[in-house]
């Protein structure tokens, strides 16, 4: 791997986590630095007593302080670590019999991959690449050499924290792509969308949506570039309503999803004012709780999102909501939408529970990787 230049020595039962394989140092179960390690640096892990514990990447500004990429003695080959974790990436995610139907997969998903800090995901011929850590950006040309060699794309796009992205390796087109899902097409922003342009992560939940659209009126909140209301277009919707604060955003959902009657505002804002009710309702809205201090304003906004929706619910609706805040555990998101039913007057029934499909894992030993959560509801008369 890259030049070791210091070691990071934990407190006395720190190692423990270490020991079970959680891919995580945060900064209070460091006692010490030794060296003069920069970020990005791969950094040895030693517990109080000196013995190894493991390897791993370095970046002293952050909470996690250290994002282990190798457990036990051993120092693995930087080449040989990085290509082998990659192909066993792909790998995964090739000829899956639950990730059939589409050309747009999440290649990568950073720890369960074992790739902390790397996000790859394919659209079509090309791939859309997420650094989230000092090390991972010194690796990106690394890592698109590699998958110049064994994916078979074409180009590959460089996003990473606070900078502007850029070609990795071949040529992105500056127009959006067309990727196909599960008889779908959508229309990708490779360069400028949100994330890495689209959200792989609802594939499994917009096709619920589409069998569940049948004659219905849909609505779909938070719409970004319309997937949930072409999900519902596909399934035969009578009418569907695609809510977006994103200017940029709905001038994709225009493409996505042709005649659907599209609102530019925000998503509270159309609820408060709309009186129409719909037989079926996706509520999907970017994470309210990016740290772990912004839970108790997040539960509030969940709490009161949910309500105003199950208010435009008509009897028998159903209804998809999603939190995608890691923060938020699941049982906990559970606890908000009853609380929203409590309040809405409403009786509602818990049909299912939502994840994200398998093209994005997540380690047993790590269930901070587990951000999406969603339950399938119906909402009926008044309680």
């Amino acid at each position: 791997m890259y030049v070791k230049n210091g070691v990071v020595v934990l407190r006395r039962g720190r190692e423990r986590s270490v020991a079970l394989g959680h891919p995580w140092v945060l900064s209070g179960s460091v006692l010490r630095v030794e060296g003069d390690p920069e970020p990005g640096d791969v950094v040895a892990l030693h517990d109080e007593a000196g013995a190894v514990l493991g390897f791993g990447d370095f970046d002293p500004d952050a909470q996690i302080r250290v994002r282990i990429t190798a457990f036990g003695k051993d120092e693995p080959d930087a080449q040989a670590w990085l290509e082998t974790r990659l192909g066993a990436a792909l790998a995964l995610r090739r000829d899956h019999p639950l990730l059939a139907g589409t050309d747009a997969l999440r290649l990568v998903h950073a720890e369960a991959d074992g790739l902390p800090g790397l996000v790859i995901d394919r659209y079509a011929d090309f791939v859309a690449l997420r650094v989230g850590t000092p090390a991972m950006a010194r690796r990106a040309g690394e890592v698109g050499e590699i998958l110049r060699r064994i994916s078979g794309v074409r180009a590959g796009w460089l996003r990473s924290e606070g900078a502007a992205g850029r070609e990795l390796f071949g040529s992105v087109p500056d127009e959006p792509i067309e990727i196909h899902e599960s008889g779908r097409s959508y229309a990708v922003d490779l360069k400028h969308g949100q994330k890495t342009g689209f959200y792989l992560d609802q594939r499994d939940a917009r096709d619920l949506f589409a069998k569940l659209a049948r004659g219905a009126r849909a609505l779909d909140l938070f719409a970004h570039t319309g997937a949930f209301a072409r999900a519902a277009q596909q399934g035969g919707a009578r009418e569907v309503i695609a809510v977006e604060a994103s200017q940029q955003a709905i001038e994709l959902a225009r493409v996505n999803a042709p005649g659907c009657e599209l609102v530019t505002d925000d998503a509270n804002e159309f609820l408060r004012r709309e009186r129409r009710l719909f037989d079926l309702i996706s509520v999907d809205p970017p994470p309210f709780a990016k740290k772990k201090r912004d839970v108790p304003a997040a539960c509030r906004a969940y709490k009161d999102l949910n309500l105003r929706a199950f208010a435009r619910a008509a009897e028998g609706a159903h209804v998809l909501t999603f939190s995608c805040s890691h923060h938020i555990a699941p049982e906990l998101f559970r606890k908000l939408v009853f609380a929203a039913a409590l309040d809405a007057h409403r009786e509602v029934l818990v049909l299912g529970e939502l994840r994200a499909p398998p093209d994005h894992p997540v380690s047993i030993r790590h269930p901070q990787g587990e951000y999406l959560k969603g339950l399938l509801v119906r909402v009926g008369g008044a309680a």
